[in-house]
C-alpha cells in the first residue's frame, strides 16, 4: 500500500493519479502549506493577513459548521472532499474514527499537518467515485462539495447518485452532513456574485452555459433526499451562509425581524449593493420565507428513522475571541424542555465558564425588579432556563430606519429603565482599581463620577427579555465587582446600536459623536472609547477578532450610488452638449464676421452698407 505518514496522520496515495484535479493554484496552497507547516499560530497569521484563500482555507470559524452536533464519541465519520481540513479537526475531536477523500495530495497534505495531532485520522487521496472502502460509517459529510458531484460521479443524475452511494455507506440510523449555499440566496438577489463563477444572478438565472457547478433550492434538495432514500431530514441555516458561520438557526428556530442585523459580507471581491438587505431580511423573516432566501443550507439526513424529537434548535459561536473567552451558546431541545447552554469551544474557555456561573449567582442581587434564568452545570457546561420572551432591541422602534433623533430618544428611554432598577447599594462614585484598569486600561477617569460596584457591564438590548413576568437578564457574562462609570456602561451601548444599524453611520461619523448626542461628554466619550477597544482586544487576544475580520472585506457599492454616478454623467454630457453647441453657434457667428470683414476691406461699397445696417440695429 502506497502510504505516507505526517504525523500521527497516515495519508494513502493508493488511488492517487498523480495530478491535483482541483486547485485555487499552486501559489496559494504553497503559502497555505507553509503556513499550517509554521511556528506562528495560524489564528496569529490570519489576524496579520486579509486574503480570502487563507481565511477561508485556515480559520477556525469553518468548524462551526459541524461543532454544535452531537456525535458520538465511538462513531465513524468519512468526510468527502476534506479539502486543507477546515472542518476535519472538529470531526476528529466528536469521533472515534475519521476517514477523509480528497482529489488533491497538495490539500491532503495540508489537512494533515494542520490536524497531525490526531491519532484518529486517514486520509486518502483521490477521486471519491474510484476509491474502494470496505466499511460503513455513521457519519459522512459534505461540506461545500456536493455542488461539484459532477466531478465525482460520471452519470446521468450525479447528484441523486451522489447521495445514493453516500446512503451506501452509512450504517442503519447514520446521518449524512450537507453544506452548500441556496441557490436563491438573499445575497445574491442584493447584488453578489455567484460563489463558484463568480457571475452576478448565474444561479438565480438558471446556471446557463455553466457546466460543472450547480447549488439548488430547499425545495429541489429535499426533493433529491428522498429520491435517494433518506429519511429524518432536517434543514439549518447559516448565518451568515456556511462558509464563515457565527450563528445556524433552524425550522424550529428561525430569526425573527430584527435578529439579523448586518449584510451578508463579501471576502472574495467587491459587490454591488443592490438593496438594504437587512431591511428586506426582516420583511422575509415577519412572512416567514427565511428557509426560502437564507444564504446556505445546512442538512441532515439519516439512512433510516425520523427527525429526532430532541436536539440543537440554535447555535452561536464566540470564535472571533481567545481561546479563554470562546464559549458558544446553544438552544436546545431536552425531553420536551428547552434549553439555553454554554459550552466552552476549547478547553481554555472552560475557566470562562466557571466565571458566568458564579457571575449568574451574583448578579441575581443587582436588580429590584429584573430576573436571572436558573442555571444547572452539568460538567463544563452550563444548561440554563430558557426563558421565552420579547428581545429589548426588538421591542425598540425599527433603528434601521428611524431618525437619529428618534433613535437616540428611544435608546436613552430603554436604558434608563434597565439602569433605574439597579439596587442603590450597588451605586457609588468612581474610584480607580487595579481591576479596573487590568480590563479597560490606564485611563484618567474623574474620580467621583457616578458608577456601580457591582454590575452587569453588558447592558446591551438583546441581553434583555421582556416577559409576561417582568424582564430577564438572559446573559450575565460581563459582570464586575469593581466600580465602573455609568456612562461607560451607556457606552457601550451606544456604541453596539451605532455599529449595527449602518444608516446611522452614514449620517454620523463616529461612534463619539453618537455618544455626545446622547448626553455623554465628548472628552469621556473619547476616553470610553478608548476603554471598549482594550476590553475587545483583551478578549479577542492575539487572534482573529470582528475587527480584523473586517479588514478582509471587499467594498459594497449600493445601487443608488451607481445610478447617482450615472445620472450625474447624464447631466454632465447634457451640460458638455449644450456647451459644445453654443460653442458651435458662437464659431458660425465668428466665422461669418470675419468673411464679411474680409469682403467689407476689398469692397468699400459693401463696407458702407454693412456699417449703416449695424448703426441701424444699435
Amino acid at each position: 500500500m502506497n502510504e505516507e505518514k505526517i504525523g500521527n496522520v497516515i495519508m494513502d496515495l493508493s488511488f492517487y493519479k498523480g495530478t491535483d484535479e482541483y486547485s485555487d493554484g499552486e501559489s496559494v496552497e504553497d503559502r497555505l502549506l507553509d503556513i499550517v507547516k509554521g511556528d506562528v499560530p495560524v489564528s496569529e497569521r490570519l489576524a496579520q493577513g486579509s486574503d480570502w484563500a487563507e481565511l477561508y482555507h485556515l480559520s477556525d470559524i469553518r468548524k462551526n459548521i459541524l461543532s454544535w452536533a452531537d456525535m458520538d464519541k465511538g462513531s465513524k465519520a468519512l468526510e468527502i472532499g476534506s479539502g486543507c481540513g477546515a472542518v476535519t479537526g472538529i470531526l476528529c475531536e466528536k469521533c472515534g474514527s475519521v476517514t477523509c477523500i480528497d482529489l488533491s495530495k497538495k490539500r491532503s497534505t495540508i489537512n494533515a499537518y494542520r490536524n497531525k495531532d490526531y491519532d484518529n485520522l486517514r486520509i486518502m487521496v483521490g477521486n471519491f467515485e474510484d476509491i474502494e472502502l470496505d466499511e460503513k460509517f455513521d457519519v459522512i459529510t459534505l461540506i461545500g462539495v456536493f455542488e461539484y458531484s459532477i466531478y465525482y460521479i460520471s452519470s446521468d443524475d450525479p447528484f441523486v447518485d451522489m447521495l445514493k452511494k453516500c446512503r451506501g455507506l452509512l450504517n442503519e440510523g447514520g446521518k449524512l452532513y450537507i453544506a452548500i449555499e441556496n441557490k436563491y440566496g438573499m445575497k445574491y438577489f442584493a447584488g453578489a456574485c455567484e460563489d463558484h463563477t463568480g457571475r452576478p444572478f448565474d444561479g438565480i438565472e438558471g446556471y446557463h452555459g455553466v457546466e460543472r457547478v450547480r447549488t439548488f433550492s430547499g425545495y429541489a434538495l429535499n426533493n433529491m433526499l428522498k429520491a435517494a432514500g433518506f429519511s429524518g431530514i432536517e434543514f439549518r441555516y447559516p448565518v451568515p451562509d456556511y462558509k464563515m458561520p457565527l450563528e445556524i438557526y433552524s425550522d424550529d428556530r428561525l430569526p425573527a425581524p430584527g435578529d439579523i442585523t448586518t449584510r451578508s459580507p463579501n471576502y472574495d471581491r467587491p459587490r454591488m449593493d443592490s438593496f438594504d438587505e437587512v431591511k428586506v431580511l426582516d420583511q422575509i423573516c415577519a412572512d416567514g420565507l427565511f428557509p426560502d432566501f437564507a444564504n446556505s443550507f445546512l442538512v441532515t439526513a439519516s439512512n433510516g428513522g425520523e427527525k429526532p424529537e430532541n436536539g440543537c434548535l440554535y447555535a452561536k459561536f464566540n470564535t472571533l475571541r481567545a481561546p479563554e473567552y470562546r464559549v458558544d451558546t446553544r438552544i436546545v431541545l431536552e425531553n420536551g424542555k428547552l434549553y439555553a447552554v454554554k459550552t466552552p469551544a476549547c478547553k481554555e474557555a472552560v475557566g470562562h465558564i466557571d466565571s458566568i456561573q458564579k457571575n449568574a449567582s451574583e448578579s441575581a442581587g443587582v436588580y429590584k425588579s429584573v430576573k436571572t434564568p436558573g442555571v444547572e452545570r452539568r460538567g463544563d457546561e452550563l444548561y440554563f432556563e430558557f426563558i421565552n420572551g420579547i428581545p429589548f432591541d426588538q421591542d425598540c422602534i425599527d433603528y434601521s430606519s428611524a431618525s437619529v433623533d428618534e433613535i437616540c430618544a428611544d435608546l436613552k428611554s430603554h436604558l434608563d429603565m434597565l439602569l433605574g432598577d439597579i439596587k442603590d447599594e450597588n451605586r457609588c462614585g468612581f474610584e480607580m482599581t487595579k481591576e479596573f484598569s487590568g480590563f479597560f486600561g490606564e485611563e484618567v477617569i474623574p474620580v467621583g463620577i457616578p458608577a456601580y460596584r457591582k454590575m452587569n457591564a453588558d447592558m446591551i438590548f438583546s441581553n434583555f427579555l421582556k416577559t409576561p413576568g417582568g424582564i430577564v437578564c438572559i446573559d450575565p457574562e460581563w459582570f464586575f465587582e469593581f466600580p465602573v462609570p455609568e456612562d461607560f456602561i451607556r457606552y457601550r451601548v451606544y456604541r453596539a446600536v451605532f455599529e449595527t444599524h449602518t444608516n446611522i453611520a452614514w449620517k454620523i461619523k463616529t461612534r463619539q459623536e453618537f455618544a455626545s448626542l446622547m448626553g455623554i461628554d465628548i472628552s469621556l466619550a473619547d476616553i470610553y472609547d478608548r476603554m471598549e477597544n482594550t476590553f475587545q482586544k483583551r478578549i479577542a487576544g492575539k487572534g482573529l477578532s470582528a475587527e480584523k475580520i473586517a479588514e478582509y472585506r471587499k467594498s459594497f457599492r449600493r445601487l443608488d450610488e451607481f445610478t447617482a454616478e450615472r445620472e450625474g454623467l447624464i447631466e454632465r454630457i447634457r451640460v458638455l452638449d449644450s456647451e459644445n453647441a453654443e460653442l458651435k453657434r458662437v464659431t458660425v457667428e465668428l466665422q461669418a464676421y470675419i468673411e464679411k470683414l474680409k469682403k467689407a476691406i476689398k469692397n468699400p461699397l459693401f463696407a458702407a452698407k454693412w456699417i449703416a445696417q449695424k448703426a441701424k440695429k444699435k
